[in-house]
């Protein structure tokens, strides 16, 4: 179900229309002149038809399946006919959710008579989050009131959304409006059908009580120039069913006072402007009610902008900023319920636009649809702000994921690169500028990237902007190697050699050269005619050989050949299992250097793995790659492993 804030933006056409009084050219108006009325038909859909709507009333929202609607000659609760909706699943292609506003395509109504809006309703099996409402036109949506997550059952039943303010209502278009999906169905279609649509004036709605900021003394820290918006209005009604209705409510239903006008000013839109600085509070009532809760505006004065980018935009792609194009972007703050808590707080100040994400724990930005291919990007570069005091256990960490040949996530190809912050990195109060340089061998389908706390970080507000893939003019790195390491020399016989992986060799027996992988995947691949070892998204892995083992009494050496994308490090670990399969002992070495885009082979004398190991049942060979760069993950190309006598 699409969340009502999220439906104007999302309309599939915006219409306009003008209405023109002609008046005299030569006299003024008198005072006894009397304003145009508009009809008080109070029927939107009933006994069997459609009431003066005219002929295009019918407009569905962006995404949503267009052709869900159809009148039912067959099924209605006082007649024949009813008003039909048919929930698509899911993954239909056409929409994945049944939404549309029904308004007048003719003469607005006059509705300030009557106090709630009516109708007939059930579904081909019991649903629970279907939302209704009144108000939206695609126009100015000013007068906009929905209730949201409905219960709707399989027998027929009637409904009552109140009417918050009905003398505002005086010339109405939208007259109806649903939004259905299949959240609580597992993803699959049903059918809803409405009846007896129409306005009526009960005289048994009862204690409005309306609220604003969800009913809580909501505060925001920001700066002059800011633009913000009044949310979380809502109004709830006693029914005569003993139910407590509760609305969502458009700010026009609204008076909105500020404690203090020359620090920021309210609009009758609900749209606040911060103009000082210093404290002030924003208040409301709705129809001489006070509202329960507040919006407490503390703004720091002039806002400092985040440094304005100076590079080429013909090799920048941006994810977002005000000084270049955007790539098109899923969203910026992906939810994940139930485990993500931040919220968005985005905002404008003078006409720059910030993002804002406050009570963190995680979140992502996704640009799936399409993928970026970033192969010839070097960097992510982007903007960040902590406001307040940076958190002395500071560990932030972002993630940046490529979605794999098959686009998809989780598809089993993504591989990501992990890049952790810590206090020191920061300055509070103060734009920091974070240059990453991307290791990720196959960039083609950059898609998702998230910020997260992590090991007990306690950030829970900061801001971010200018986020962006540039060319930093470094060519990047190969996605794969174009030839093959150099042949082994050591004879097999004579130097002893135990083989794992070659093709100089005879391997000894495996159980799995990628045990444990945790997101990696491994091929063999052909390069040059030699098959080599390719480890994807790898941060390490282990190659088992158990309940087989190795004696590598009698070797002195180790010998791998290395390739790497990036320049990075390696760490090699050999556990023993002890003669009796379970005495563990483990030693390791760290090799540095591997260099960019090249083969670079290693003998390493056993005794430099933190001296000398046991080595007389090897069990696994463990390797993590990016040693000294906690959860890095990238890509190696393995080749030659073997021990052997020198």
């Amino acid at each position: 179900m699409k969340n009502i804030d999220n439906l104007h933006n999302k309309a599939l056409l915006i219409l306009s229309m003008v209405f023109i009084t002609v008046f005299s050219c030569e006299r003024d108006l008198s005072e006894d002149a009397i304003p145009a009325s508009f009809p008080t038909t109070a029927e939107v859909f009933a006994n069997n038809t459609f009431v003066d709507m005219g002929s295009d009333f019918y407009l569905p929202f962006a995404n949503s399946k267009l052709d869900a609607f159809s009148v039912d000659t067959s099924t209605g609760y006082k007649g024949s006919k009813s008003y039909r909706v048919d929930v698509p699943n899911v993954d239909d292609p056409t929409g994945n959710y049944a939404g549309a506003i029904l308004r007048i395509d003719g003469s607005p109504r006059d509705l300030s008579n009557y106090d709630a809006l009516t109708f007939w309703a059930k579904a081909s099996q019991g649903v629970g989050d279907v939302s209704v409402g009144f108000g939206l036109d695609f126009l100015q949506d000013k007068h906009q009131a929905n209730a949201n997550d409905l219960s709707i059952g399989t027998a027929w039943a009637k409904y009552t959304i109140p009417i918050p303010v009905a003398s505002k209502l005086i010339e109405e278009l939208g007259v109806f409006w649903y939004s259905a999906g299949t959240q609580g169905t597992g993803g699959f279609a049903y059918t809803l059908w409405f009846d007896e649509i129409k306005f009526e004036k009960l005289g048994t709605i009862s204690q409005p009580r309306p609220f604003l900021s969800e009913g809580q003394d909501l505060v925001i820290d920001t700066f002059i120039g800011v633009e913000l918006e009044v949310k979380g209005l809502k109004v709830a009604f006693n029914l005569t069913s003993g139910i407590e209705q509760t609305l969502n409510v458009a700010p026009g239903y609204y008076d909105f006072t500020s404690s203090n006008p020359s620090i920021a000013t309210v609009n009758e839109f609900g749209k606040i402007n911060v103009i000082g600085t210093g404290t002030t509070i924003i208040t409301a009532t709705l129809n001489g009610i006070d509202a329960k809760g507040s919006l407490i505006i503390n703004s720091s004065g002039d806002f400092v902008h985040a440094p304005t980018p100076t590079r080429d935009a013909s090799k920048v792609i941006s994810i977002y900023s005000d000084h270049y194009t955007n790539a098109p972007v899923d969203f910026y703050n992906g939810y994940w319920q139930p485990w993500q808590t931040t919220e968005s707080a985005d905002f404008v100040v003078n006409g720059d636009n910030v993002l804002n994400y406050t009570n963190f724990n995680f979140v992502g930005t996704q640009f799936a649809n399409p993928s970026i291919d970033a192969t010839n990007y070097s960097n992510l570069h982007l903007n960040m702000y902590i406001p307040g005091e940076v958190p002395s256990n500071l560990d932030f960490l972002i993630s940046i994921i490529n979605f794999g040949p098959d686009g998809v996530d989780g598809g089993g190809d993504d591989t990501r690169q992990r890049i952790s912050f810590k206090a020191s990195d920061f300055e509070a109060n103060t734009w920091s500028t974070l240059e990453i340089p991307i290791t990720l061998g196959d960039r083609r389908n950059m898609a998702l990237i998230i910020y997260e706390n992590t090991n007990g970080s306690q950030l829970e507000n900061f801001y971010l902007d200018n986020i962006y893939f540039y060319d930093n003019g470094v060519v990047g790195p190969k996605l794969v190697p174009e030839d093959a390491p150099e042949a082994p020399t050591e004879d097999e016989v004579t130097n002893n050699v135990i083989s794992i992986f070659s093709d100089a060799y005879t391997d000894i027996p495996n159980e799995s050269l990628n045990f444990t992988p945790l997101g990696a995947t491994l091929t063999i691949e052909n390069i040059a005619s030699n098959n080599v070892l390719k480890y994807l998204n790898l941060n390490f892995i282990e190659q088992e050989f158990a309940p087989n083992t190795i004696d590598a009494s009698m070797a002195d050496m180790m010998h791998i050949d290395v390739w790497s994308p990036v320049d990075n490090d390696m760490r090699i670990t050999l556990k023993d299992y002890g003669a009796d399969g379970s005495s563990f002992s483990e030693a390791s070495i760290v090799l540095e250097g591997l260099e960019q885009n090249q083969w670079k082979s290693y003998d390493i004398p056993l005794t430099d793995f933190n001296g000398s190991p046991e080595r007389s049942h090897i069990g696994r060979i463990i390797i993590q790659n990016g040693a000294s760069t906690p959860d890095f993950t990238g890509t190696l190309f393995i080749d030659n492993i073997y021990f052997y006598t020198n």
